[in-house]
């Protein structure tokens, strides 16, 4: 009877750390909308900050300067979330560009945190060049581009903050 016992609990658990093992690898999928490029690959070497704007002229960007390890920029997500849903359909981007130095641990949190929009992995050229531009020597930090691609606002702020979608909507 003590071996039955033990076989079926053995059995419940089993089932359950499948269940719960399914439900992990459903939230880990990358969110529909959500475009990442690894800047250090060699296909992207070439790309430079300039170019990532350039590739969005004609829109307004809001750039997330963030990373995974980054407590506060993690707890701005949410609100950049609804931040988009405001702006739906508006010609505004969100660009995300981490300074990870684990493209496992960027990928994944884009992930677990369900982020859409166009994510870049820094490179250290990319990197450089957006430190000489802005002076980004802290995260989370914003900037607000217009359609003409001229930098309006090197320190923008954050999603929390009601007056950032004000601020964008003058934009478009």
């Amino acid at each position: 009877m003590r071996t039955f016992k033990s076989i079926i609990t053995l059995s419940i658990l089993l089932v359950g750390m499948t269940a719960f093992s399914q439900q992990s690898n459903a939230t880990q999928a990358l969110p529909e909308g959500a475009h990442l490029v690894n800047l250090r690959d060699a296909d992207n070497a070439g790309m430079g900050f300039n170019d990532i704007l350039a590739k969005y002229k004609g829109k307004v960007i809001y750039v997330d300067f963030w990373a995974s390890w980054c407590g506060p920029c993690r707890g701005e997500m949410p609100h950049s979330a609804t931040m988009k849903k405001q702006l739906k359909g508006k010609d505004v981007v969100f660009i995300y560009i981490s300074s990870d130095q684990d493209a496992a641990k960027w990928e994944g949190m884009i992930k677990q945190l369900q982020i859409t929009g166009d994510h870049y992995l820094a490179s250290q050229k990319v990197h450089q060049e957006y430190n000489q531009l802005l002076n980004v020597r802290t995260i989370p930090r914003y900037i607000l581009v217009d359609r003409k691609g001229n930098i309006v606002n090197t320190n923008a702020s954050r999603p929390s903050n009601a007056a950032t979608t004000v601020e964008i909507e003058k934009l478009l």
